[in-house]
């Protein structure tokens, strides 16, 4: 379960949102500047709320009343255990494919499953400069489910992509749900991603959700 209620001042309104989910595709849907990377950036800890808390599956990973090493609030974004999905693929680009997605991960054999199961296994050995946006967006997507994530944020993935590619990725992605049934958070302004990605779709415009 995913559960949250914080509060963050930012430059032109304040962020104040509530969500609670088990393992639903949830998007966060609204104009740019919003604040839905924030809150996709508050769950990863890169940004720290000012205040309220942030539980996933049954772990705190932030609570403003709560100090601990070094007077801080959250802990670190390591040991989060989160799925973090950029538009950038955040690929390193001097290893092979198969060094991109094995680096660092301790469990080889759910990384040769998911290998199997997105259909990357011919790209293993080229490197991210010769493949294209779509199976660049396959790759980073089993790098993030290989850490065994709690759950998934993905911030605006395919937004990059032509329409067929597009497409295929969000059939991926859906596919991937239904065998690891973890909370996914999707940011969009793509009414038409949202409507199809989104088991619930959640409205934000100016930090607050709205009906």
């Amino acid at each position: 379960m995913l559960e949250l209620d914080i509060y963050k001042k930012l430059s032109h309104f304040d962020l104040q949102v509530q969500l609670t989910t088990e393992q639903e595709r949830i998007v966060l849907f609204g104009p740019s500047g919003s604040g839905k990377t924030t809150i996709l950036n508050c769950i990863a800890g890169i940004v720290h709320p000012d205040q309220g808390f942030i539980h996933l599956k049954n772990q705190c990973l932030f609570d403003s009343k709560q100090k601990g090493k070094k007077g801080k609030s959250g802990i670190p974004i390591q040991d989060r255990n989160v799925g973090y999905l950029f538009q950038d693929y955040a690929l390193f680009p001097h290893m092979t494919v198969k060094k991109n997605i094995s680096y660092g991960m301790k469990d080889q054999q759910l990384v040769e499953t998911l290998i199997d199961v997105v259909g990357i296994k011919h790209l293993l050995e080229q490197y991210p400069g010769n493949i294209s946006g779509g199976e660049k967006q396959r790759v980073a997507l089993v790098r993030a489910l290989a850490t065994k994530p709690n759950a998934l944020l993905l911030d605006e993935p395919f937004s990059a992509l032509d329409e067929k590619t597009r497409i295929e990725c969000q059939d991926e992605l859906l596919r991937i749900h239904e065998i690891w049934k973890i909370p996914i958070l999707i940011v969009t302004h793509d009414w038409k991603e949202a409507k199809k990605l989104g088991q619930r779709i959640l409205k934000l415009d100016k930090g607050k959700f709205i009906r």
